[in-house]
């Protein structure tokens, strides 16, 4: 039978296969071996399943099965402690869901809030990050009363939308993805964008959002998600309770490390967001 290892000590620099009772080449056989830190099972054993979106700075898949963005970098670190493979599997957002549910996945990746109504269908793990409501603009508005009077354009599916909604009523504009607001707003068809903070930075790395300045909003009582952002964590199998504590208490580990901000540092953010709280869910 053949059996293959993940090299996790910095000392080996050759990862090969092992057959058999064999000793990888110039290497200790303590050494190569891959302990996981916990035990649970996974849809196709030695095998983590991600789905993911493409989802900038989040979840950023590439060809031949290659994963990064902030929950991709998560993951593949989980991964690694778990001594598992990644298989991922890139889907449109509302398959990462369903892809969960009907077991076809073990995890889905791509900022997913930690909701009340999620909770039901799926398993959520313990929270990630804090996905922080970004004002982006000419001026470097950060508040919601600078926003009084102005055309305003955001991105449906956020914690905020609805609050705003009541806030601004028809000077609200509401767009199916971020590229359709970025064209608008470099048109002047709008005044001013809100969208997450970190995909506003993602895109202006890119290009997007040319002499734009954007900022985290300031609290207000008026939108909610400025006072208590979403948690973001990953949908993993509900009914996978062994899975879920692994990745809990790999997260937990994670966060004590520093990994995580440092993570979230490495895509642009202020590392600060990776100070979540008490873990809790959006009703």
């Amino acid at each position: 039978m053949i059996r293959s290892f993940k090299c996790i000590t910095r000392w080996i620099f050759l990862c090969s296969t092992l057959v058999g009772g064999s000793a990888l080449l110039g290497v200790p056989l303590a050494l190569a071996d891959c302990k996981p830190a916990h035990q649970f099972t996974t849809l196709t054993p030695g095998v983590l399943s991600v789905a993911a979106w493409v989802f900038p700075p989040y979840s950023i898949p590439g060809p031949g099965n290659q994963l990064s963005g902030i929950d991709g970098e998560i993951i593949k670190r989980i991964a690694a402690r778990e001594c598992l493979d990644i298989k991922l599997t890139v889907v449109d957002p509302a398959a990462v869901i369903q892809s969960v549910i009907a077991r076809r996945a073990d995890v889905g990746i791509g900022d997913w809030y930690r909701t009340a109504e999620r909770s039901k269908a799926l398993g959520l793990s313990a929270p990630l990050y804090l996905d922080m409501m970004g004002i982006i603009s000419n001026e470097g508005y950060s508040t919601i009363s600078e926003l009084e009077g102005k055309r305003i354009g955001t991105v449906q599916g956020y914690l905020w939308v609805d609050d705003l909604k009541k806030a601004f009523g028809d000077n609200l504009v509401l767009y199916p993805n971020p590229v359709a607001m970025a064209q608008d707003l470099a048109s002047n068809r709008i005044a001013l964008g809100i969208d997450s903070f970190a995909v506003g930075v993602a895109s202006q790395q890119k290009g997007a959002y040319q002499g734009k300045r954007i900022k985290v909003s300031e609290p207000d009582p008026r939108v909610k998600a400025t006072l208590q952002p979403g948690q973001s964590g990953f949908p993993h199998t509900k009914a996978n309770v062994a899975l879920g504590v692994a990745l809990n208490e790999n997260i937990q580990a994670l966060h004590a490390s520093g990994e995580i901000a440092e993570i979230l540092g490495s895509f642009g953010l202020d590392k600060q967001v990776a100070n979540v709280g008490t873990p809790r869910l959006v009703e």
